[in-house]
C-alpha cells in the first residue's frame, strides 16, 4: 500500500489515541474468524469499497477498517482525507491497482471529519471508478445508507457503488471461568453487500455473526456466494480454492504466533507476491 500524502488525525482525537492491531490479533479476539477474513481479503484486493459501522465511540470501527486495508495489494494507493478544507487532490485512477479514498470518519463532530459537500465529492469520485473506505456511526446497514440518502443527498447510483456496509457490535462478555467478570466485545455484526436492483438498492447480508453461540457464518445462502463470485470475476470453484487457501494462510499465522502488524503485513504481501496474480479492479 502507497500513501500518496500523511493521514491527519486518522484515529480522531484522543488523549490517548487507540492501539492498533493487525487482522491477526482482530481473530484472535474474535472480532471475526479466519473464514470471514479470507473472504474480505478476495474482496480487497479486489479494491472493494466499505463503510464500517458502530455507534458508540471507540467501539472498533478505524481499528477493524485500517486492519482491512492489510489485505489490498501491495501496488494500492491511498490518499487520506482531512476533513474541512479538503481538496482531493487525487492522481488520475488506474486501472491496474486500486486507488483508495480513505476518509477516517463520516460524520460532522469535529473539523477532520468529513461531511456534506466533501462528503458528497467522496462518492462522486467512488462513482468514477476509486476506491472508498470510512467509518460511521451506526448499528446498522440501512442506517447508514439512510443518513447517506437522507442527511447527505447521495444518490442511490452512487450509493451502491459501495461493495460492503459492515456494522460492528460492542457488548459485554462474562467469563465464568474468571469469577463472572465482564470484558469488553467486539464482533462484525455482519457483512452487507450493496448492489442495484432497478433503481432501488439492494442489501444481502453475504455474512452473518449469531451472539448465542458467538459464531459466524460466510455466505449463509447460496445467492449470497453467487453474488460475491460474480461480483469478483470468479468461479465458484475458484472461490472455494481461494478462500481455503487464504483462511489455511491465516491460520497458520496464528499458530505460528505471527501477529504484529509489520509481521503480519510482510506475511501477507509476500502471499501477493507468490500466489496472485495482479487482476484488473472491480
Amino acid at each position: 500500500m502507497r500513501a500518496l500524502n500523511q493521514p491527519v488525525s486518522w484515529w480522531g482525537w484522543h488523549w490517548d489515541p487507540p492501539a492498533p492491531m493487525s487482522i491477526i490479533e482482530l481473530i484472535k479476539a474474535g472480532n471475526l474468524d479466519a473464514r470471514l477474513a479470507a473472504m474480505l481479503w478476495i474482496a480487497m484486493e479486489r479494491g472493494a469499497s466499505l463503510i464500517v459501522a458502530a455507534d458508540p465511540p471507540s467501539s472498533g470501527k478505524t481499528t477493524t477498517l485500517t486492519a482491512l486495508l492489510s489485505f489490498t495489494p501491495p501496488e494500492t494507493a491511498v490518499y487520506f482525507t482531512r476533513g474541512m478544507g479538503e481538496t482531493f487532490a487525487l492522481p488520475p485512477r488506474s486501472d491496474s491497482y486500486p486507488t483508495y479514498v480513505l476518509i477516517n470518519e463520516m460524520s460532522n463532530h469535529i473539523p477532520v471529519y468529513t461531511w456534506d459537500a466533501n462528503a458528497r465529492r467522496a462518492f462522486e469520485l467512488l462513482a468514477s471508478g476509486y476506491s472508498l473506505a470510512t467509518t460511521m456511526h451506526d448499528v446498522t446497514a440501512e442506517g447508514v445508507i439512510r443518513q447517506l440518502r437522507e442527511e447527505l443527498s447521495i444518490p442511490t447510483a452512487q450509493i451502491a457503488k459501495l461493495t460492503f456496509v459492515i456494522p460492528m457490535y460492542l457488548g459485554m462478555l462474562s467469563s465464568p471461568s474468571a469469577g463472572a467478570r465482564t470484558s469488553s466485545m467486539r464482533r462484525i455484526q455482519e457483512v452487507a453487500m450493496l448492489d442495484l436492483d432497478g433503481e432501488d438498492l439492494s442489501v444481502n447480508r453475504i455474512a452473518t455473526w449469531e451472539l448465542n453461540s458467538d459464531s459466524f457464518d460466510v455466505f449463509p445462502k447460496a445467492e449470497h456466494r453467487e453474488a460475491f463470485a460474480s461480483w469478483a470475476k470468479i468461479s465458484d470453484a475458484e472461490l472455494t480454492a481461494e478462500l481455503e487457501r487464504r483462511e489455511v494462510f491465516l491460520g497458520n499465522l496464528i499458530s505460528t504466533g505471527v501477529t504484529a502488524i509489520p509481521d503480519v503485513n510482510a506475511a501477507i504481501e509476500s502471499f501477493h507476491h507468490e500466489a496472485i496474480r495482479p487482476r484488473p479492479q472491480v
